[in-house]
Parts: structure tokens; sequence; C-alpha cells
């Protein structure tokens, strides 16, 4: 069963050693991160949920990296300077590290980097979401649906059209998309997050990587969380950063 699921963006300068003087001057978003992931219950298990590497083929629309893997830092690596050490996806203890994973997508970095600035000890399975978002979910539900206490890190973020220096093109459509999407998380409303996520079509238009949210409303709208909290949303570098908690009460 699903107890608590955080919403966190996939922005690199929230590994350490990548952007520092960027993650220094966006300590709001940091911060926000550290609240959502503090929100988060006590589990047997957590889920990493992100968007695939682009041209990485899985089963079933999504990827399974299992406890243990070590997560490379090549692909946010600068040539011309030492780079972060990989980070190790939590194993139960004992367990040695398993083999380092092959492409992994920047934004499962990003998420194994920020449970491991919280010590997150729980250990931790990755889906990096390749495929269809409901069909992911679909097979994801096996690892959610037991008995096991199950906690949920979900890596997106929204249009990267907000502004003339934004990362895309401008385009006027950004803000209410995110805010679309904002107004859900806060509300805690699987329902109104599977709206906001639909058009995959306009998701791209606007370079937003929403599948992974997608995929946390599909596997929470028979069970919507007791609670929810937006802790940060903006876009200070033309990307719509979300960082949010929900919060379901044991039964």
């Amino acid at each position: 069963m699903i107890v608590g699921a955080a919403v966190c963006p996939g922005a690199p300068f929230l590994v350490p050693g990548v952007a520092d003087p960027i993650a220094g001057r966006l300590r709001p978003v940091l911060q926000a991160c550290d609240a959502a992931l503090g929100r988060l219950a006590a589990a047997d298990h957590l889920l990493l949920i992100t968007a695939g590497a682009a041209g990485v083929d899985a089963p079933v629309a999504h990827r399974l990296l299992p406890p243990g893997t070590l997560v490379p830092t090549t692909s946010v690596r600068r040539s011309d300077l030492p780079g972060p050490a990989p980070v190790l996806l939590p194993a139960d203890a004992g367990r040695a590290p398993g083999a380092p994973a092959v492409n992994p997508a920047v934004a499962t970095l990003v998420g194994a980097s920020l449970l491991a600035t919280v010590s997150i000890d729980t250990p931790v399975t990755a889906a990096e979401i390749t495929g269809d978002p409901a069909e992911a979910a679909a097979a994801l539900a096996g690892l959610t649906d037991t008995a096991r206490r199950t906690a949920l890190l979900v890596i997106a973020d929204g249009s990267a059209c907000h502004g003339d220096q934004a990362p895309g093109r401008r385009d006027d459509r950004a803000g209410g998309f995110d805010a679309a999407l904002a107004a859900a998380l806060a509300a805690g409303d699987p329902n109104a997050l599977l709206v906001a996520c639909a058009d995959r079509g306009l998701a791209r238009d606007l370079l937003a990587t929403v599948d992974p949210l997608a995929v946390l409303a599909a596997l929470t709208t028979a069970h919507p969380p007791d609670s929810a909290e937006l802790h940060y949303a903006g876009a200070p570098l033309g990307v719509g950063y979300l960082v949010a908690s929900w919060q379901w009460a044991e039964s």
C-alpha cells in the first residue's frame, strides 16, 4: 500500500557538485524538496518514478532498476571538471552494490541524489517510464498493491517554455498547463492530475516531463491521498518546477 508520495523536479542542479552556483541561487527549490521528502511516511520500500532516457527500450513501457543499482553521473559530468561520484540506490542492509545502470535517465540520478541527501535507507527501486504511462502504471501496480508500506518519489517537470529566456521557445500555453498541474497536486486530486497530464502532445510541445505524474495519478486514483501540500511552484529558469507531498492515513 502507498503511504506517502513526494514530487520533485528533475533539475540537474539538485545533484550536489553539478551546478552548485545555480543551486545556491535557487535555495527555495532545494528547501521545498527537503520538506517534501521529510513528509514521507516510514516505509518498507520506496519506488522512484522518473521519465526514461531517450532511446532506451523497455518492456511494458518502463524499465526497472533494482535496489543496489549504481547510477552513474556521466550524463551531467563536464569533461573539464571532476564529476560527482555515482549514486547508489539504497538496498537491504548487507547487500552488495549491483552493476551500474546502463544509460540511466538524468531524472533517475536527480531522484537518487535527493534521497541520498536525506539519508533514505529504505530499499529503493527506480522505474523509468519509457512509454505509455497508463501501461506503465498497470505494470507497477504490483509493487504498490500489497501489504508492504510503499513510498513514492516522483521526478517530473512542468513546461520549459516560460518566457523568452526559457530552454524552449516562449509559449503562452505554459502558464495554464503548469497551473493545472499545481492545482491538482495541491488538492491531492489524482483525477485532476490525470486530466492535466492527458494531452501528451501538448506536453511535448511545452517540453514538459509529466508522464511520471500521470503514473502517480493512475496508481492513486482508487485511493486518493488523505492530505496534500504544494511546497513550491515557479519557473525561475523558464522551467516549471513543482514540489509537492501527498500523505495517506494507514488503514
